[in-house]
């Protein structure tokens, strides 16, 4: 018995797409910097993964700051106590969110070590 193909529509451009299975690409002596600091390769691909899906996914803002807060904590831009932050956040409010000065933070980071623009989120519904 054959099974007949799931077909899942996406709300995406192709290009879209193709950019979002690629992943961002980083220039190299920005690359070479952080290969210094414990970066590597795979480093790299899920970094340039998760800087493609916060430009061309449609991800609601809880979507983007799980993105930031990912990058924020490789790059160990947030402490011990902003993860415990986070969490208590959460447990009071049902949601994760970043502050607009948490997101900053990681927008900063990029920009400065990749060389890489990220517009930051409009979150009416976030608390800052």
């Amino acid at each position: 018995m054959t099974q007949s193909p799931k077909i899942v529509h996406l709300d995406l451009l192709d290009t879209d797409y193709a950019k979002l299975a690629a992943g961002e690409s980083f220039p190299v002596e920005r690359r070479q910097r952080l290969a210094a600091e414990d970066y590597d390769r795979h480093d790299f691909e899920r970094l340039g993964k998760q800087v493609a899906r916060y430009r061309y996914d449609d991800l609601d803002v809880q979507g983007r700051d799980d993105i930031l807060c990912s990058i924020g904590a490789r790059a160990d831009l947030f402490s011990r106590t902003d993860m415990e932050a986070f969490d208590d956040r959460l447990r009071h409010t049902g949601r994760f969110y970043l502050t607009r000065g948490e997101r900053q933070q990681v927008i900063n980071w990029l920009a400065d070590e990749l060389d890489v623009a990220l517009p930051l989120p409009n979150s009416p519904d976030a608390a800052d």
